[in-house]
């Protein structure tokens, strides 16, 4: 009997557990699941930006040099116009004096050189007549007495010339190395004294007959007579002057130069506003390439942030941007619209010391009650928005065969579907086709007993 009894209750353990695996098997598998809805579809990325004023400008001196005398403090309001600041102007004024007296100078010079010009076309025009008078002279019938007193006469007025020349000549040098005649000038001259020269020499040879002798005094006078005139065609004095012009006008505005950099070296404000900051206090000498003051005027606030070269592909002029201004109490978001964006790179080195290229943008807020000159405001750069999109997350969708795959749960069973992506944002992907608003997706595929054509039911 009791053999009996033990034996039926061992069959209703087995059957018990029997059922409940046959129970358990049919039951369908309990999964994380989110059902597929339209959701605003986003892509941003932040950057550090800074409120600043745009008529906050920093002035700088004009040139190197020593302060003399500051006119203003920090704090100050000035208009514009008013000196904020002298530079000590002796070195420039000496400058000054000294390039008017080189005016001078060549204005003097350019007066001598007309007079010195004027002097040796006056000896040429001399000599060209006692030429004349001599090959007269020779063309005369005359006796053998009156010959030899013409001869000696000849030869005397012959070493006279020759040595005029040679003076000349010294002069015509000079004339060269300041500019005012040319070197074939030079050589033209130094022909004729040649020539002068020569016609010296030859009235010192008694050896020659008579006849021969005045014929070739005649020849070498008529030479010199054709150089001298040819010299005397030449307008030299148009040509100094205008080199001794060109020397003033140089001159002239080398000081017109000075005189303005003399006037400049006040710095003074060019718009009305306050003395933020005085970076010469207690400095004797400046450089020119730091700042002296920082003036703040009444001007727009604007934003200012500096974009990765990654992503200025994005940022347009015009386009709408959201800045986040991080309070105590909380986040205060603004909208905001990009004015410009420059057209050059900077290198700016990171938080953690990288260099990165980046480049400037400014933007204009369509309030500014929040934000004061040098606040710090998160800018937010819309990539792309879309609204009413169908979005999963990343860990719903895997690769197969090349292919974006997810697990729906369709009647009840596991089915894989095949879809097609739109943009990756952060962490999700907007889905364009292959499922539809209200699928229920599996989210856990690494869930345990997973597998296409289980029964599954959500979590």
């Amino acid at each position: 009997m009791k053999k009996h009894i033990k034996l039926i209750g061992i069959g209703l353990v087995a059957l018990f557990v029997i059922g409940y695996f046959v129970y358990a098997y049919f039951q369908p598998l309990t999964i994380e699941t989110m059902t597929l809805a339209r959701d605003q579809s986003e892509i941003y990325f932040i950057e550090k930006g800074h409120v600043v004023n745009n008529k906050e400008v920093y002035l700088y001196p004009a040139m190197a040099g020593e302060v003399k005398d500051i006119h203003v403090k920090r704090g100050d309001q000035v208009s514009a116009g008013d000196v904020l600041a002298s530079m000590d102007n002796t070195q420039i004024i000496q400058q000054i004096l000294a390039q008017e007296e080189m005016i001078k100078g060549y204005q003097a010079q350019k007066n001598g050189a007309k007079v010195d010009v004027q002097v040796s076309m006056d000896t040429m025009r001399l000599t060209r007549a006692q030429l004349v008078g001599q090959l007269n002279a020779l063309e005369a019938e005359i006796g053998t007495e009156d010959q030899r007193a013409l001869e000696a006469m000849l030869v005397s007025q012959s070493k006279e010339r020759y040595e005029q020349g040679l003076a000349d000549l010294e002069k015509h040098r000079l004339l060269l190395e300041e500019g005012i005649i040319s070197e074939s000038e030079l050589t033209a001259f130094k022909s004729m004294v040649d020539g002068l020269e020569a016609d010296y020499q030859m009235s010192q040879v008694s050896e020659l007959s008579g006849s021969d002798y005045y014929n070739s005094m005649k020849s070498a006078i008529h030479a010199q007579i054709s150089s001298i005139d040819a010299t005397l065609k030449r307008d030299r004095l148009t040509t100094t002057e205008a080199y001794y012009q060109s020397m003033i006008d140089s001159a002239k505005a080398s000081l017109t130069g000075l005189k303005a950099q003399a006037e400049e070296l006040d710095i003074k404000a060019p718009h009305a506003g306050y003395i933020s900051d005085i970076m010469v206090d207690g400095t004797n000498r400046v450089s020119g390439m730091e700042p002296a003051f920082l003036l703040i005027g009444d001007g727009v606030r604007e934003i200012q942030v500096k974009v990765n070269t990654r992503d200025i592909e994005y940022v347009r002029e015009g386009d709408a941007v959201v800045l986040i201004y991080n309070r105590r109490s909380g986040e205060v978001e603004l909208t905001g619209t990009i004015t410009y964006v420059a057209d050059n790179a900077t290198v700016e080195l990171s938080p953690l010391g990288i260099e990165e290229r980046k480049v400037l943008v400014t933007i204009e807020p369509e309030v500014n009650e929040y934000l004061e000159t040098g606040y710090e405001v998160d800018v937010k750069f819309i990539v792309f928005n879309e609204p009413d999109q169908l979005i999963l997350p990343n860990s719903a969708i895997y690769k197969k065969d090349g292919k974006d795959m997810v697990l729906a749960i369709r009647e009840g069973k596991v089915e894989e579907v095949t879809v097609t992506l739109g943009y990756e944002l952060t962490g999700r992907t907007v889905i364009e086709e292959g499922v539809e608003e209200g699928e229920v997706i599996i989210t856990d595929l690494e869930a345990k007993g997973l597998k296409v054509g289980v029964r599954a039911k959500s979590s």
